[in-house]
């Protein structure tokens, strides 16, 4: 989806061969476990920075910079680029206005601040190109993205008069659909656009013993609270987790944890 970003083909996922990088950057990540497998090639004696702004960010940095106020990671990089003085050139505008437009729903969600808005007029007069940058990241998705989405919303179920709304992706989905997991990350926020929800979960099958969980708010639950129960984080309003468990066996829990945490944050009258 983002081939198109400036510099995206420069990207690797291993450090070059016999190099042990003394330095290590973590952007965007709220814990080493979100960062994959290549976190298991960094020397113990590495230094670690970490530039988050997820308010459960676990702090696992030699250095952490957190900053829960920040809509998007790709602002406080503006700041850090501003503070030691570096120009912001129109390619690095074009991918921090990205880390703006996605981290913000598209300027929809309730992080979409003054200070949002402002960052990214900025970064526009720089030489971010909001029309096609908008057209890459939501308008240029294949078929198969959109055939898994229409699976996996025919499992909708809504319950508790409207509150709660889920669905599932299956492997057996993907397998139909011809698409990767990845293609998955736009249900939750269709199934988060129904009125009156005040709590949005997709479930996705990534094996036979783990299952990931995506949740949206709108009422007067904590997402990230919520994900804590089963190891992940995130905002108040998006979150997720990992579950060691079959999807059949994530759903019960997730579903009684939920249901219990709509209940306490505001009981029916």
């Amino acid at each position: 989806m983002y081939g198109f970003l400036p510099g995206f083909e420069d990207i690797q996922s291993d450090p070059p061969h016999g190099v042990e990088p003394q330095l290590v950057f973590f952007f965007d990540s709220g814990n080493l476990e979100r960062s994959g497998n290549a976190v298991r090639k960094i020397a113990e004696h590495a230094t670690i920075v970490n530039v988050d702004h997820h308010p459960s960010n676990s702090r696992f940095g030699d250095i952490n910079l957190i900053d829960p106020n920040a809509s998007a990671v790709g602002q406080m990089v503006m700041e850090m680029l501003d503070h030691f003085g570096y120009a912001i050139t129109s390619t690095m505008a074009a991918n921090l206005y990205v880390a703006l437009l996605t981290d913000t729903g598209g300027f929809r969600h309730e992080n979409t601040t003054p200070r949002a808005l402002e960052d990214a007029a900025r970064l526009a007069r720089i030489g971010a190109d909001p029309g096609h940058i908008a057209t890459q990241v939501y308008k240029m998705r294949p078929e198969t993205t959109l055939k898994l989405s229409g699976l996996a919303l025919a499992t909708m179920r809504v319950e508790m008069d409207g509150r709660l709304a889920w669905a599932k992706v299956t492997r057996r989905m993907l397998k139909e659909a011809n698409a990767a997991m990845a293609e998955s990350e736009g249900i939750i926020d269709t199934l988060n656009s129904i009125a009156g929800l005040e709590l949005a979960i997709l479930f996705k099958e990534v094996s036979s013993d783990l299952t990931k969980i995506s949740v949206r708010s709108r009422g007067g639950v904590d997402a990230a609270a919520l994900c804590a129960q089963f190891g992940g984080g995130g905002h108040i309003r998006a979150a997720g987790a990992e579950i060691d468990k079959s999807m059949d066996d994530a759903v019960k829990l997730v579903l009684a944890a939920s249901k219990d945490a709509i209940l306490a944050a505001s009981p029916p009258s």
